[in-house]
C-alpha cells in the first residue's frame, strides 16, 4: 500500500510545486527554516499570549469595561512591527544577497524570468506574513469580546494592514534590486531601514486611530471611501514595484519597459478616473481640482524620475513593441502625456466649478499650470543632466536620478539667494518663480499680478527644458539603436 501510494503523493507535490512556482517553494522553505523566522514567531506568540491573560485578568475585575480597542491597538502594534518592518527587511536582505553572490543570473539562465523571481520572492514574504497573521487571528478576534469595538473595524484595519504589508514589501524588493554594486547596496540598506522605519511609525499610528476612533469613523462615508480607495491603490502600487523591481533585476538584453510602463499608465488613469468620480459626486469646488491636480503630478514626478533614467535605445533586433519598446525617450513622452491629461482634467473641473468655460489667470489657475510645468522642467533637466554633463559616467539609472537630485536642489538654493539679495526676503515673487517649493506656494497662497510673470517665466522656462530634453533623448535614441 504504501509504495502505491508514494507516486501518487509526488505527483501531486510535483503539480504543486509547478503551480505556485519552484522559486516560491524555494524560498518558502528557506523562510520557515530561517533563525529569524523563529524567533520572532515565538517572540509574537508570547507577547500576544501575554496581553491575552492581562486582557482576561483585567476583564473578570472589570465587569461591563470596554476597553477592547486598546488591546485591539497593542495587537495591531505587534503584529504591525512584524509585518511592516521585519518581513520587507527580510525579503530586501534575500534579494540583496541573490544580487551579492549573483545566484539571480543563475535562476534566469534555467527559465525563471525577472518577473517570475520578484514574484516569488514576494509571495514567499507574504507567506510568512499570513502565518504571522493567522497566529494573532484568535488573539485579534479575542478583543471583540471585550467590548469598546466591532467587526467592521476589525475587518477594516487587517485589510488595510495586508495591503499595506504587501506594498512595503514589493516597495522592499524594488529598492534591493536598484543596487548592483556594494556601495550602493549599503547605502540601499539604510533608505530600506529609514523608510521601513517611518512607514511602521506611520502604520501603527493610523492602527491606533482606526482602534480608537473606528467605530466612529466607519460609519462616516468620507472615511468609508478613503479606506476603500486607499485599499485599492495601495495594492495597485505594489502592482507597479513589483514590476519596477523586475525591471531593475532584468538583464541588460532584456526588455524591460512594457510591465511598468502598463503598470504606470493605467494606475495613472484610474486615479484620475477615481478623482473625476469623487469630485462629481462630492460637488467639489476650485480647491479641490488645485488640490487634486497636485497631488496627481506629485505622484508622476515620483514615477517620473524613474522613467527619466531608463536606458537610452534598444538593439535593433529586438527594437518592437510600438511606445512600449525600450528608451528614456518614450517613458519621457509618456510621463508629459500623463501631467497633460492631469492638467486638462483637473483645469476643466476647476472651470465647471466656477460654473463656466472662461479662463482667468487668478491663483488656482496659477497652481494648476505650476503643478504641470515645474515637474516637467526638472524632469527634463534631470534627463538633460544625466547625459551632456560629466555625470553620464555614473551610467544610467544613476545619472539621470543624481541630475534631476541636482537640478531640484541648485533651482531651490539659487532662487532663495537671488530672493534674499533683491527683495531681502526668501520667499520674493518673480525671484523664485523658477523654484519647484517657493514658486508653488506662492502660486497656491499668494495673489498679485507679479506672479503672472512669475508663471509667464516658469512656462517659458519650462518649454525649453522640454524641448531640449526631448532634442538630446531622440539624439541619444538614434545613436544608441543600431
Amino acid at each position: 500500500m504504501s509504495t502505491a501510494a508514494s507516486p501518487s503523493s509526488s505527483s501531486v507535490t510535483e503539480r504543486f510545486i509547478e503551480t505556485v512556482g519552484p522559486i516560491v517553494v524555494k524560498e518558502v522553505r528557506q523562510g520557515l527554516r530561517a533563525r529569524v523566522f523563529a524567533i520572532f514567531f515565538g517572540t509574537l506568540l508570547v507577547a500576544c499570549l501575554s496581553m491575552a491573560l492581562i486582557a482576561l485578568a483585567e476583564a473578570q475585575d472589570s465587569v461591563g469595561s470596554t476597553f477592547g480597542k486598546d488591546f485591539f491597538g497593542a495587537y495591531l502594534t505587534a503584529l504591525g512591527g512584524i509585518c511592516f518592518f521585519v518581513i520587507p527587511f527580510v525579503a530586501f536582505r534575500s534579494m540583496a544577497r541573490e544580487l551579492e553572490d549573483e545566484t539571480w543570473v543563475l535562476l534566469t539562465l534555467t527559465g525563471l524570468g525577472p518577473s517570475a523571481i520578484t514574484r516569488g520572492k514576494w509571495t514567499s514574504a507574504m507567506s510568512q506574513a499570513l502565518l504571522f497573521a493567522s497566529a494573532c487571528a484568535p488573539f485579534v478576534l479575542f478583543t471583540y469580546f471585550l467590548n469598546g469595538i466591532d467587526l467592521v473595524q476589525i475587518v477594516t484595519a487587517l485589510v488595510l494592514a495586508a495591503a499595506y504589508c504587501s506594498f512595503l514589501t514589493g516597495l522592499a524588493l524594488a529598492i534591493a534590486t536598484q543596487a548592483h554594486s556594494k556601495l550602493g547596496r549599503t547605502v540601499a540598506t539604510f533608505v530600506v531601514i529609514g523608510l521601513l522605519g517611518m512607514a511602521t511609525i506611520g502604520g501603527v499610528a493610523f492602527a491606533w486611530v482606526i482602534a480608537e476612533e473606528g467605530r466612529r469613523l466607519t460609519n462616516n462615508d468620507a472615511f468609508r471611501n478613503f479606506t476603500i480607495g486607499l485599499a485599492i491603490f495601495v495594492s495597485l502600487f505594489t502592482w507597479l514595484v513589483l514590476e519596477g523591481s523586475a525591471a531593475g533585476l532584468a538583464l541588460p538584453s532584456q526588455p524591460a519597459s512594457r510591465g511598468p510602463r502598463v503598470a504606470f499608465t493605467i494606475i495613472s488613469l484610474l486615479g484620475l478616473a477615481f478623482g473625476l468620480v469623487l469630485f462629481v459626486i462630492q460637488k467639489g469646488g476650485e480647491n479641490d481640482a488645485m488640490g487634486g491636480q497636485i497631488v496627481t503630478c506629485l505622484f508622476l514626478t515620483g514615477c517620473g524620475v524613474f522613467c527619466i533614467s531608463e536606458r537610452d535605445g534598444w538593439p535593433l533586433q529586438a527594437n518592437s513593441g510600438g511606445w512600449l519598446r525600450a528608451g528614456a525617450m518614450r517613458s519621457f513622452l509618456l510621463v508629459l502625456g500623463l501631467l497633460a491629461a492631469s492638467t486638462l482634467l483637473w483645469g476643466f473641473l476647476m472651470m465647471k466649478a466656477r460654473g463656466g468655460t472662461h479662463f482667468s489667470a487668478d491663483k488656482p489657475m496659477r497652481a494648476l499650470v505650476g503643478a504641470f510645468i515645474y515637474p516637467a522642467m526638472y524632469l527634463s533637466l534631470g534627463a538633460i543632466f544625466g547625459r551632456v554633463t560629466p555625470l553620464r559616467r555614473l551610467g544610467e539609472p544613476v545619472a539621470s536620478r543624481v541630475g534631476f537630485i541636482l537640478a531640484v536642489v541648485l533651482g531651490v538654493l539659487f532662487s532663495v539667494l537671488l530672493s534674499f539679495l533683491v527683495d531681502g526676503r526668501p520667499d520674493g515673487k518673480i525671484t523664485n518663480a523658477l523654484n519647484p517649493l517657493v514658486g508653488m506656494v506662492n502660486f497656491v497662497d499668494r495673489s498679485s499680478r507679479d506672479l503672472d510673470v512669475a508663471l509667464m517665466a516658469a512656462v517659458t522656462v519650462g518649454l525649453l527644458c522640454i524641448v531640449s530634453a526631448l532634442f538630446v533623448l531622440a539624439y541619444r535614441d538614434r545613436e544608441r539603436t543600431t
